[in-house]
């Protein structure tokens, strides 16, 4: 157990002297925020100002809004980077370095895969409070302590999917040039896939049904029920048929097949899905060092 926190004291210090890596860890962060300063929020605002009175609230549903979305990118992002680690070593080497001493493939597979939760989780924590100080910045409130402490909960299940997630795509290659690629990739498409860069509402029903199969959406979600629930009910206060069009418009439930997916549905699709993509990252672990 002592060699596995060595590993993953070694490969955390590896991640934080590559700036390059933690770089890639914000890149789609960026993305998410230049996108919203130049068109997203204020082509979101002037969509609510059509149904309801214009207030200082309609801000702050708005950013809580992009939060959310951003909240589940960084959980991507930042353990894809952290993958990083593993397919540089792999490359130079470095993994049959650690194979010489006492150290088993799998316990030296399994401290990548937990350093890469451990920077996901603090990125992300850290992330999420930079944010909650950004929204007292702008007008709104800070959440309470229940529903902060349910969110970081949130938070934990998010990077575990993630984490599995790109530990599958990880597996599928071994250079750091096609890292790069699957970097790019992922990177420039997870926005889409989890709701942030359009609203769902404006999307065919066939590309919106794609987003509600992705796992890690559901992430998002459940993001923006916890998140907004206040703003919600401010800013919709008495017209209820204008809620209900919104959130189904802009993603903060999900209908499918003119049903409402409930909260544990969501739950649900999370911890399932992480629980077949370790099945299967562990399957082709065994595969590749057979």
């Amino acid at each position: 157990m002592s060699a596995i926190f060595n590993l993953i004291n070694r490969h955390n210090k590896v991640y934080r002297r590559d700036k390059l890596l933690v770089l890639f860890s914000f890149l789609s962060v960026l993305i998410v925020i230049t996108l919203y300063a130049v068109f997203l929020q204020k082509l979101q605002v002037d969509a609510i100002e059509e149904i309801v009175p214009a207030s200082s609230e309609i801000t702050t549903l708005v950013n809580e809004w992009m939060i959310a979305g951003l909240l589940s990118i960084v959980t991507v992002t930042t353990t894809l980077a952290a993958f990083g680690i593993y397919i540089r070593d792999l490359e130079t080497k470095g993994l049959a370095d650690f194979l010489t001493a006492p150290t088993s493939r799998a316990a030296l597979q399994l401290s990548y895969v937990a350093n890469t939760w451990m920077i996901g989780f603090i990125l992300s924590v850290i992330a999420f409070i930079l944010c909650e100080l950004f929204i007292v910045a702008t007008g709104g409130h800070i959440v309470d302590a229940v529903t902060f402490i349910e969110i970081i909960g949130i938070i934990a299940l998010s990077v575990s999917l993630s984490s599995m997630f790109n530990l599958f795509f990880t597996l599928l290659v071994s250079t750091q040039t096609a890292f790069s690629t699957l970097n790019t990739i992922i990177g420039t498409a997870i926005g889409f896939l989890c709701g942030v860069y359009v609203p769902m509402g404006s999307l065919p029903n066939a590309v919106q049904n794609v987003i509600m199969l992705f796992p890690i959406s559901h992430s998002t979600v459940l993001f923006r029920e916890k998140l907004m629930v206040d703003s919600l009910d401010n800013v919709f206060s008495g017209t209820p048929e204008a809620l209900a069009q919104y959130k189904k418009n802009f993603g903060v439930v999900y209908e499918w097949n003119n049903t409402l997916l409930s909260t544990s549905v969501s739950y649900i699709v999370i911890i399932g899905s992480t629980i077949a993509l370790a099945t299967i990252s562990l399957l082709i672990f065994k595969l590749k060092n057979k």
